[in-house]
This record gives structure tokens, sequence and C-alpha cells, in this order.
């Protein structure tokens, strides 16, 4: 089962080709989804990725579950779903086959039971310059201003044999959450401090300052930043 098999698929429409789709709808199950996100071997081939010398697993969802693909244009089409932490990657399991996204910039957002993914580029410095750097991020918040959690994992190193204890075999390590804040259509920023936000969202400074000292507003706590970012959608 940890034997992840990653098959490099189109997101995008492919134009003026043998392979161009329609504008239609789309059942469960329908063929036509393999049309819009077209298998082609012939970018990367197939690649393998082994986990199974590795204690643990690098996934919000062990199993596949159930969601939903949303692409930009709209469309809509019901699949098998999970997320690889480490691998930043979403994987789809179709037909008995597994395929991973390799594009996922067509993509409006994808939803497993009740959470929602966005893929975005971020940056953790808050320079706008930063680019070429993406990821999945769990949509927590909707509006003018985003907030977003970004899952993290770590490979521990496997440990040899020591006195009176076995060796150790390298172990999956799930550490914290980071959030960040996406402004209407700029990249997503990490969230370091009260001064980042500020510095954001400064068209509504003064409001925001007041509200973070009258609900003593702490950063690092998600149900704080949930707040203060519905206050900050709502003015």
């Amino acid at each position: 089962m940890k034997r992840i098999k990653s098959i490099i698929l189109f997101t995008c429409i492919l134009i003026a080709s043998s392979y161009t789709v329609q504008a239609q709808n789309v059942v469960p199950n329908s063929e036509a989804l393999l049309a819009k996100l077209r298998l082609n071997e012939g970018i990367k081939g197939i690649q393998h990725t082994s986990y199974s010398n590795i204690i643990g697993d690098p996934y919000i969802f062990s199993n596949f579950n159930p969601g939903q693909i949303v692409f930009k244009t709209g469309e809509v089409y019901d699949v098998e779903i999970r997320y690889d932490i480490y691998a930043d990657l979403v994987q789809i399991r179709y037909d008995g086959n597994m395929f991973a996204i390799a594009y996922p910039d067509k993509l409006n957002k994808i939803i497993v039971d009740t959470v929602t993914f966005i893929h975005d580029s971020f940056t953790k410095s808050g320079d706008k310059d930063i680019q070429n750097k993406s990821s999945y991020f769990i949509l927590l918040t909707d509006g003018k201003c985003k907030l977003l959690i970004k899952k993290n994992i770590r490979i521990q190193d496997p440990e040899p044999p020591k006195i009176l204890q076995d060796a150790k075999p390298a172990r999956f390590v799930h550490t914290n959450d980071t959030y960040y804040l996406k402004l209407n259509d700029s990249q997503a920023v990490l969230i370091k401090n009260r001064n980042i936000i500020l510095d954001l969202l400064n068209d509504q400074k003064e409001a925001l300052i007041n509200f973070m000292n009258i609900e003593k507003t702490n950063v690092n706590r998600i149900q704080d930043l949930i707040r203060l970012v519905n206050y900050y959608n709502s003015l």
C-alpha cells in the first residue's frame, strides 16, 4: 500500500490535437475525466516512489476518499482522492489505477469531505519577487482575504543500534501546521507575526490594530486568525 505509482497527467485542455475535449456536463466515473487529465507518458515517463522502509504514512487521509476536482472552467469530476503531504501531491484513484496530478494550475479547488484544497504560489518572506514556489493548501476562510493552512511533515533519519536499544527505521514525523494569508490574486504569505498581517492588510490597518488589541489576538492560534480574517473580510 505504501508503494505509489505516480503517472504524469495533463490538466490543461489540449488544443488543436486529436485529444481536444468539448465542454460538457460530466457524470461520475466518466471517461471524459481521462480525456481532460490526458495521460502522456512521453513527458517524464512513469515515476515510482517507495515509502516501504519508512514507518508511518505521509497522508492526510490514509485511504482514498470520495472527492471532487473542480476546474477553473467550472467542470466538476467525482473521483477518489488522497493527499501526500511529503510529496505535496494529490493522488487520484480512477478505474482501479493510481494517478498523480502533475499540473494543478488548471484546477480551481479539490474537495474531500469537508476539506477544500487549493494550489497556489507562496512566499515565506513577503517578497513578491520570489517565484516558482507553490503548494497545496487547505482553504480555511474564503473571501477577499483567504486564510490557508499548509500541512508539514519530515522524515526522521534511521538510527543505528545502540547499547540496550535496537536500530530504529526512518519514520514520518508530522510537524506543526503553518498559516498563510492570500489577499485577492497575490501570492500567499506566511504569517510570522502581527506586523506581516498589518502590512499585507494595510487598507484596514487601524481597524485591525484595534480589533487585535481588544481581542488579544495571538497569531499562533488558528481560531484567533479565523476571527481576524473574518473581521477583515466584513469591513
